[in-house]
């Protein structure tokens, strides 16, 4: 079990009463109301619901959509639908047996229409996370988000590049979607403008219009672990070109991180990148670590070990983790210890340790709490202001499509929220697609209890310490 929340201020139990009632106020803000994702007027509120209700069916719907990309053709489409949910005896809900029926007897013409459908409602689940297929859609959509109060992040979709000319193309991708907001956040104002003494070119003052979040897997198609140096420079050679435009257009940038293979890579290039004598300067780069990784505690000492003897302020973003399925797996496939924690309790633990030790550095680390957990919220607006933290040193993050209701509580009683924003096509990012409908279905899930299921608000906001008890 991990310590005790404890700050240097006050006794744990009323912090506690403090984060509960921090809580109950923000709960009070998205009373009777849901995130979009739920709505079952829509056909994805209705896949979400049968989802919920049935294991095999998720589990089906999942394997389909992640597949779904590569079929091509109506007969491909077809024959995979039954493979898929026919011949496992899947309980399908009633509007995909009419499909089916329909396609069954229509022939050629039903085949038709059933592939327009269900393409149709898979792009329309995809639009639910995403802002754009291009450059010019996600500006439209950062500008709609901006004057609804939200700051953003844009990361291009996709998984690890397979060859260099696709790596090629993701740095002129990021290149050309910088230009495009150079141009564009000219006629952008700044969020949360008050005070003779605010900054009018930054958002509440400090932060820059523009970031981008980048996969270091993105830049480089030979990415080994095992070739640990010579992966590290071939990223650095294309994220060094990126950053400079980050740099010339005013921008920040945040290193995401992957799955825990990449992770100790990934630690490096911000290392390196934040280090060298060419950016040293230029203070609004960020990492993200990750809450469900058991040595994410020491990697966190480390970094801000490293930032003090190098005299360089960092920003770290902190979230739970999205690859929780996956790290599982392949520890139990190769017979390892897995490195994630396996109860959510002691990743909601986690956390929030996490999180008062990156504001207790306050000074050296920006920090940017990125959960849709009220429970998690709350607590960091608790320990913030028990430590007495400025709100210039942190701010909130939510995922484009997944908790409105949260977001717009957070913008209201914080101020400061930026939104994770994918973009791109919808091929590569149908991994990132099926990693967000687990989150949301999952038995465990913060939203599915908040806005499903109902559970009792005190129950939501207990310490997760106690659930490990």
């Amino acid at each position: 079990m991990l310590p005790s929340l404890i700050t240097p201020n006050m006794p744990s139990e009323d912090l506690d009463r403090l984060i509960a009632r921090s809580g109950r106020q923000l709960f009070r803000c998205i009373q009777d109301k849901k995130p979009s994702l739920f709505n079952k007027s829509r056909w994805t509120g209705k896949l979400m619901d049968w989802s919920m209700q049935n294991e095999l069916f998720k589990t089906t719907l999942f394997r389909f959509v992640d597949v779904l990309p590569a079929l091509k053709s109506d007969k491909s489409l077809t024959s995979h639908i039954y493979e898929y949910f026919i011949e496992v005896d899947c309980d399908i809900p009633p509007f995909m047996k009419w499909g089916m029926k329909f396609a069954s007897y229509g022939g050629f013409i039903g085949a038709k229409l059933l592939n327009f459908f269900i393409s149709l409602t898979t792009k329309g689940m995809a639009k639910q996370f995403i802002i754009g297929e291009n450059s010019s859609q996600a500006i439209k959509s950062v500008e709609r988000l901006r004057s609804d109060g939200f700051a953003f992040t844009i990361d291009l979709l996709g998984e690890a590049t397979i060859s260099e000319e696709e790596a090629e193309d993701n740095q002129s991708t990021y290149l050309d979607l910088l230009d495009a907001m150079d141009e564009s956040q000219t006629c952008w104002h700044a969020l949360g403008a008050h005070g003779i003494n605010f900054d009018f070119n930054k958002d509440w003052g400090y932060s820059p219009f523009s970031q981008l979040s980048i996969k270091v897997s993105s830049l480089y198609s030979q990415i080994r672990p095992v070739d640990f140096e010579n992966s590290v420079q071939a990223i650095l050679i294309r994220l060094k070109k990126i950053y400079r435009k980050v740099i010339k257009v005013g921008g920040s940038l945040c290193i995401d991180m992957e799955s825990s293979q990449y992770k100790g890579m990934t630690l490096e290039v911000f290392r390196r990148l934040r280090s060298d004598e060419e950016f040293r300067e230029y203070t609004h780069l960020g990492i993200v670590l990750q809450a469900y990784l058991r040595d994410t505690p020491q990697d966190l000492e480390n970094l801000l070990q490293w930032s003090r003897d190098e005299n360089l302020p960092i920003e770290i973003r902190l979230v739970k983790g999205a690859y929780w399925d996956y790290e599982v797996i392949t520890a139990m496939q190769n017979g390892w210890e897995p490195r994630v924690f396996i109860h959510k309790a002691e990743t909601d633990v986690s956390f929030e340790e996490l999180s008062r030790k990156i504001l207790e550095n306050h000074k050296i680390c920006y920090f940017a709490c990125g959960s849709h957990n009220i429970r998690s919220i709350a607590a960091v607006i608790e320990i913030a202001k028990a430590l007495e933290i400025p709100e210039t040193r942190y701010e909130f993050q939510v995922l484009y499509g997944m908790a409105e209701p949260v977001r717009n509580a957070l913008r209201d009683v914080v101020g400061r929220v930026r939104l994770y924003c994918p973009y791109g096509e919808m091929i590569p990012g149908m991994g990132y697609l099926v990693r967000r409908l687990l989150e949301n279905t999952s038995n465990e899930s913060f939203l599915r209890q908040s806005f499903v299921e109902e559970v009792d608000v005190e129950t939501l906001l207990k310490n997760p310490e106690r659930n490990l008890q």
